[in-house]
């Protein structure tokens, strides 16, 4: 298997597991290097609000989650189509374009950038130095690279240092696709 399909399989697998709950955080499960970081991570904002992890015939049929006590309503089941294609490019591209900004101060860095991000990948990229990030500029248009999911969804994403991959999740079909790993072209961590 190419070592490019490799990483985006195990980066698909890694996405469904975070989905489900099988992540360990501050490790890295992709198989590159975790996110460059200088200070200790801070935690997402508490205001942030996080998907309750709830079967999808839950999910369906609206229930309470035995966990938060939410009544958690009926969602659509998202589908693969134009719309979803272009609501993914569009994410890709707005993530890294608030991404690629080197030249600016954490703090605005990452206001914009943490909106954009899954609960998981906000407490992995928390504590990156945007001073690190080697793009800084996105040079192109988006293009959907694989979508045998319609929870999942790699984009790529052309920048003034490469191609990255951009790994994004939806929980259901009236939910927006969000970053889930930003993958740097090879050479580039």
């Amino acid at each position: 298997m190419r070592a490019d399909t490799a990483r985006k399989v195990t980066a698909l697998m890694v996405a469904a597991g975070t989905l489900t709950g099988c992540s360990t955080p501050g490790v890295s499960t992709s198989g590159q290097a975790a996110p460059i970081t200088t200070t200790a991570p801070a935690p997402p904002s508490a205001s942030r609000s996080v998907a309750p992890d709830v079967s999808p015939s839950v999910a369906q049929s609206g229930a309470v989650n035995d966990d938060t006590g939410e009544i958690v309503g009926a969602h659509p089941v998202p589908v693969w189509n134009d719309a979803a294609g272009k609501a993914a490019t569009r994410a890709a591209t707005t993530a890294m374009t608030a991404f690629a900004r080197p030249h600016l101060g954490y703090d605005s860095w990452w206001a914009a950038l943490e909106p954009l991000m899954t609960y998981q990948a906000a407490v992995d990229y928390a504590g990156t130095d945007p001073a690190n990030v080697p793009a800084s500029k996105v040079t192109g248009p988006a293009v959907v690279t694989d979508a045998t999911s319609v929870y999942l969804a790699l984009v790529a994403v052309p920048t003034d240092v490469g191609r990255y991959t951009v790994l994004l999740v939806r929980t259901d079909g009236d939910s927006p696709w969000l970053v889930q790993r930003l993958e740097p072209p090879e050479g580039k961590d």
